[in-house]
């Protein structure tokens, strides 16, 4: 779990997505031009999957998308098209690809850490 929160952001305003993880909770958060505007907080122990695609330079963006439990908007996502249909997703530039990689990692380890058994006494 992150010590600090991790954020994200994807997009160019004022269609920005960002997206906040603080170990618990992630935010995210849609641009007020974006299909999805506004924010929603989503529990991490609600969330089931995250899709990840790297950029590739100069010719596609990536995505990162997480599938929410009982969520109707969990959707395959294949290319950059289906991401931008997505609430649960943020589609991002090269430069930005850093950030969403931490960001990524931080919310696989906060899955897996969900399955990892107790200690033994």
């Amino acid at each position: 779990m992150p010590s600090q929160s991790i954020r994200a952001e994807g997009g160019r305003r004022p269609a920005k997505s960002t997206f906040t993880f603080d170990g618990q909770w992630l935010v995210i958060e849609h641009g007020a031009l974006s299909r999805f505007p506004g924010q929603r907080r989503v529990n991490v122990a609600q969330i089931s999957e995250v899709q990840y695609k790297t950029p590739r330079r100069w010719l596609t963006n990536g995505w990162l998308v997480v599938a929410i439990i009982g969520d109707t908007n969990n959707a395959l996502v294949r290319s950059n098209t289906d991401a931008v249909k997505s609430p649960n997703a943020m589609v991002f530039v090269p430069k930005q690809q850093p950030a969403v990689e931490q960001l990524r990692d931080a919310l696989l380890a906060a899955i897996a850490s969900r399955y990892q058994a107790p200690p033994q006494p």
